[in-house]
């Protein structure tokens, strides 16, 4: 029994080992071919350490060119650190402008926008709300009342502060995404201001800034 059970697993293996020969076959041809096609690039363009080291491709014609170009590189990203530690993102202001109305105008200075839009939002949601609780008050008396003429009084009573309410939250609605959309406004203003006040204080010491390069003048 045992020497048939061997048997029939050396015919069994047998049977399989063509296949496995054929899928290895094909995985050593996927590699290789995969291979092949990456390294393309290296073997159409090989690489020149000549050209990749040739200093006169970038304008140098001598050492302090060479230093030149090196304190430009320094400064350019001194100068671009300092900014992008200061400038403020639209994105940032956007969020906290729609969790409290003004808290973006307050980030970037903009102190009198950004109290003017807090005072509007809120005197909007309070009137709003005042107007709601007021419509509330007559809609309960409305609804115990058993005589034909206070049912029309109060219903009437109810039906001007409930549209006061929904017109003063709609404006609410739309004052709170004009004072987003301000706020994305006011932020750029103030990382283009700050561009600009950078470049002047170091202009006013002897030393040119654009957004591509920087050049002292002697």
């Amino acid at each position: 029994m045992e020497t048939d059970l061997r048997t029939y697993t050396h015919h069994k293996d047998e049977k399989r080992s063509p296949q496995i020969n054929v899928l290895k076959k094909l995985i050593s041809l996927f590699c290789t071919g995969f291979i092949l096609f990456g390294s393309y690039p290296l073997l159409a363009n090989p690489f020149d350490i000549q050209e990749f080291t040739d200093p006169y491709k970038y304008g140098w014609t001598d050492e302090n060119d060479r230093l030149t170009a090196r304190d430009n590189l320094f400064l350019n990203t001194m100068f671009l650190d300092e900014y992008s530690a200061k400038k403020q993102s639209p994105i940032i202001n956007a969020l906290k402008t729609s969790v409290a109305p003004g808290w973006g105008h307050f980030s970037v200075e903009s102190y009198t926008k950004g109290q003017i839009f807090l005072g509007v939002q809120l005197a909007l949601l309070g009137s709003g709300i005042y107007f709601r609780e007021k419509a509330m008050i007559e809609y309960r008396k409305y609804e115990k009342a058993t005589q034909i003429d206070d049912i029309d009084k109060y219903y009437d009573d109810t039906i001007i502060p409930h549209r006061q309410s929904s017109l003063l939250f709609t404006l609410s609605i739309v004052v709170w995404g004009y004072t987003i959309y301000d706020a994305i406004v006011e932020t750029n203003h103030y990382n283009w201001e700050l561009w600009e006040k950078l470049s002047t204080d170091k202009l006013s010491s002897n030393l040119s800034i654009t957004p591509v390069s920087i050049t002292w003048r002697f």
